[in-house]
């Protein structure tokens, strides 16, 4: 399969994610960063657009999400340095409680979120990055970071976070180098 036939089938592979979730649709974020590849001489860097089509709010401070997302990668090693991942996640976010220290440290106008990703299963367009060597196409995302959502309309919120992303195969195969963004700043909306 060649460069052109893999865009083609991410595309309608989101198109078909976007489609298939309006009527629960919730978030929809971009997310940009990168830094040091832990272990390694290598920097890696991302960019990313998640669409969270499902949400499950237990209480006002626990929210399960569903999403998808696709991942540019690239790297600054001399060869294979670039690749994509396609990805469908489970979220859960948590909200502190409203007399905590993270809301009293918090703005008024913004309310402050933890969240976490965790085998989201991916299919990854290249098993090498640099000099990092997953052992197939297949990998696991994982990300953790902080966030505030804020009050921008009658029906939406702006949502501002940092946070870590991952992606290997859990050891699911013999090689698993991991792939690292230590700092991810993902900007988006809830409707």
């Amino acid at each position: 399969m060649n460069k052109a036939d893999n865009l083609r089938w991410v595309l309608c592979a989101l198109a078909g994610t976007i489609i298939a979730g309006p009527a629960t649709a919730e978030e929809l974020l971009f997310s940009f960063g990168g830094g040091p590849q832990p272990g390694s001489s290598q920097n890696n860097w991302s960019a990313s657009i998640d669409y969270n089509f499902y949400r499950f709010e237990r209480s006002h401070r626990q929210h399960f999400l569903i999403g998808a997302s696709y991942t540019y990668i690239r790297s600054n090693a001399a060869t294979n340095d670039e690749m994509y991942a396609i990805s469908i996640y489970p979220q859960v976010s948590l909200y502190p409680e409203k007399g905590s220290w993270a809301y009293s440290i918090s703005p008024r106008w913004a309310e402050p979120f933890f969240y976490f990703r965790a085998l989201g299963p991916s299919y990854i367009s290249s098993n090498t990055l640099g000099d990092r060597r997953q052992e197939n196409n297949f990998a696991f995302q994982a990300q953790i970071g902080v966030g505030a959502k804020i009050k921008s309309g009658n029906d939406t919120e702006t949502i501002i976070a940092l946070s870590w992303k991952h992606f290997s195969n859990a050891n699911l195969f013999d090689n698993n180098d991991g792939i690292d963004f230590p700092v991810v700043l993902n900007i988006g909306i809830r409707f």
